[in-house]
């Protein structure tokens, strides 16, 4: 089984890269997928959080968006955040693995967004998802249009500073693969990937 680790910045593709490999016959651990499954399910991590940042409670359920801007804006905050989330997702992942190799998949592919940031997640081959900030940001403001611009500059530079940055990742990957162009180009580099594994 080899298991192949997904590293991007925000807005860079790594969903649509992740999505290729799923159609070439890849399973895929998706951590965002996982985080927003046990902000419905967790009722314990739930109640950590609200007792942490009681704003972002509404009605009884977290709302991310606020929990975002508050995290977002403070590291020390970020910090006691991931302290709670990551052990619950590593557990996800570690199960994730366990389950892909009793069933004898031949690729996993792990889309995590803080891979390289966070480390101790196990891989035989790093891809990187490359794209010029420009892109990312112009991606990102599309994707979030409901949101005043202000605060979409805001939060876009407080991400973009707690990732690394594309020279970093490229060095620290085997394979790296340019989203700036078409999907059909995107998918070739996908593809010619597949054949080297």
């Amino acid at each position: 089984m080899k298991i192949i680790g997904l590293t991007g910045g925000i807005a860079s593709g790594k969903n649509f890269v992740a999505e290729i490999f799923a159609k070439n016959g890849a399973v895929v651990f998706d951590a965002d997928h996982e985080v927003h499954k046990i902000f419905i399910d967790d009722k314990a991590l739930i109640l950590k959080v609200a007792k942490l940042f009681p704003q972002s409670l509404i009605h009884g359920e977290i709302d991310r968006k606020i929990l975002g801007k508050i995290v977002f804006a403070d590291k020390e905050k970020l910090h006691l955040l991931e302290q709670i989330i990551h052990p619950v997702i590593r557990k996800k992942y570690e199960e994730f693995l366990a389950k892909s190799h009793k069933e004898n998949k031949k690729i996993v592919v792990l889309n995590i967004p803080l891979l390289l940031e966070k480390q101790g997640y196990r891989c035989d081959k790093i891809i990187s998802i490359l794209v010029p900030p420009s892109i990312q940001k112009r991606r990102f403001f599309a994707r979030k249009k409901s949101e005043q611009k202000k605060e979409l500059e805001k939060k876009f530079k407080e991400i973009i500073r707690l990732q690394l940055t594309n020279k970093q990742r490229k060095e620290k990957s085997d394979f790296a693969i340019n989203t700036r162009f078409s999907k059909a180009l995107t998918i070739a580099q996908v593809k010619k990937i597949l054949q080297k594994l």
